[in-house]
């Protein structure tokens, strides 16, 4: 990956001033396309931006005619995995994931936010050696690891059995460097979780992650939490209707008669009351509280699995055979659900995009995130971004909208909203050059033509060159 950092440098033009001229800005914060536009790059921001009529290049630029292409800023995928595979844990799978990292800059995701794992130690470093120019790769918030119960689910989480555990943990992660703090709690006690949400906050540490199943949306919320994953969290059922049903599962389970995994999805999507959800949806977009609904692996691993298959996928060519082993249904953490299992999981990813389209409308701040990695069969990193947008439109948003959840609202997360996400004068200078309009189709965020990413730039030719690189390194790593 080292080498990476090395061909970035090499194949770009450096820091140099650049004007784009007579081209179209895609003005996402507006939903709308800004025609004959120059725009100036000089270093890592844009210095100038205005109608090409009356709007000269500096003497010094490089010029690139924009005629008939769309400049938006670049795409942040704020839901990805950087780990090993649980199943084998004989290799940590360090390289190979170093390796994934040049596939996000070729689909023109230029930021990822790592959700936590075992190899947090390498990420933090990862981190550190792109924002330094020493790696090539987009830039990368990281939760660290994981905060998780007794038993954690993944290997790396730390375990939390008090309070005292729990504000211990946020401290460590504090002086190890995370950006944030993750949990993935099944169930937690409430002085447990409030330790974890005051801690992080007195850190200056936003929290996101699982909805424990023992809390409500609205008790999470009320408690302090920030966002969370996934959009089947978005089920409202009404409180006193959910401890019943919690108390019954826990006596089934007594008992030896526990619901199997249909039963209990289909239970949980009932229990969902559109009233309640009515009542809460505006409260978690006044607070805000972000959601990474992550649609698209809703879809990929609970059954696309059992109907596709992807052996002959050309994208193989691009992964190390271990993290494609992880993504193998018949060998990896996740199987493929047949039968009723898998009709329960078809009715319920349209539930939670139903859902999502509901809180997006009812103001809930959203996040692209596609939940990629090792273990989250075939939901592969660079590739899974367009999928997740174009799910977000199936789902019943805009185009624009859409691309809000993957730039400017990505950046208000971050804090950063004032320097990026929007293609405007003072902003940094990670941006693409397409060749479609995105606001007519999404699926021209797919039509990358040039990458400029902290004011570099890259040509087709050069992301095809990275793609074509990362191929010639796993087919070499084969002979081997």
């Amino acid at each position: 990956m080292i080498r990476l950092a090395a061909f970035l440098v090499a194949s770009s033009l450096g820091a140099q001033t650049i004007a784009i001229t007579n081209v179209n800005v895609v003005d996402v914060p507006a939903g709308a396309i800004v025609q004959g536009q120059t725009v100036v790059i000089t270093g890592d921001r844009i210095t100038a931006l205005g109608p090409t009529s009356s709007t000269r290049p500096p003497a010094q630029a490089h010029v690139i005619d924009g005629t008939g292409r769309y400049l938006m800023p670049g795409l942040w995928d704020m839901h990805v995995h950087l780990r090993s595979n649980p199943v084998d844990r004989d290799r940590r799978l360090v390289d190979e994931n170093a390796a994934t990292l040049e596939l996000f800059l070729a689909h023109g995701v230029v930021g990822v936010r790592e959700m936590g794992g075992d190899l947090h130690e390498h990420v933090l470093r990862w981190r550190d050696e792109i924002a330094a120019g020493k790696r090539g790769g987009p830039r990368i918030l990281t939760a660290g690891r994981k905060l998780d119960g007794a038993v954690p689910s993944w290997p790396g989480s730390i375990s939390t059995m008090s309070a005292a555990d729990a504000r211990e943990a946020v401290k460590q992660m504090k002086k190890d460097g995370a950006d944030f703090i993750k949990i993935y709690y099944n169930e937690v006690e409430p002085p447990i979780f409030r330790a974890v949400l005051d801690e992080a906050h007195a850190q200056g540490l936003k929290v996101t992650g699982h909805l424990p199943r023992n809390l409500t949306l609205a008790a999470a919320v009320e408690a302090g939490l920030d966002g969370m994953e996934h959009g089947m969290y978005l089920r409202t059922p009404k409180p006193e209707v959910w401890e019943s049903y919690l108390a019954e599962g826990r006596q089934r389970t007594k008992d030896g008669i526990a619901a199997d995994g249909p039963e209990s999805t289909r239970r949980q999507m009932y229990l969902h009351d559109a009233a309640e959800a009515a009542r809460l949806y505006p409260r978690l977009a006044a607070r805000p509280f972000w959601v990474t609904p992550t649609l698209m692996v809703e879809a990929r691993v609970r059954y696309e699995i059992s109907e596709r298959k992807f052996d002959a996928d050309p994208r193989k060519l691009f992964f190390d055979p271990a993290i494609w082993a992880s993504w193998d249904p018949e060998t990896g953490r996740r199987r493929p659900p047949t039968g009723a299992a898998l009709d329960a999981l078809k009715r319920s990813a349209r539930q939670v995009r139903e859902l999502t389209r509901q809180a997006h409308k009812a103001g809930v701040p959203l996040l692209a995130g596609t939940d990629c990695g090792v273990s989250n069969n075939y939901v592969m990193p660079g590739w899974s971004m367009h999928e997740e947008l174009a799910m977000m439109v199936e789902a019943g948003l805009t185009p624009a909208e859409v691309l809000r959840t993957a730039t400017s609202n990505a950046a208000r997360w971050r804090g950063a909203e004032a320097t990026e996400g929007a293609v405007a004068q003072g902003m940094k200078a990670d941006l693409l050059l397409l060749r479609a309009n995105p606001l007519t189709a999404i699926g021209a965020t797919r039509e990358l033509e040039t990458l400029i990413l902290g004011g570099r730039l890259f040509s087709r030719s050069q992301l095809d060159a990275m793609l074509n690189a990362a191929a010639r390194r796993i087919e070499q790593s084969k002979a081997r």
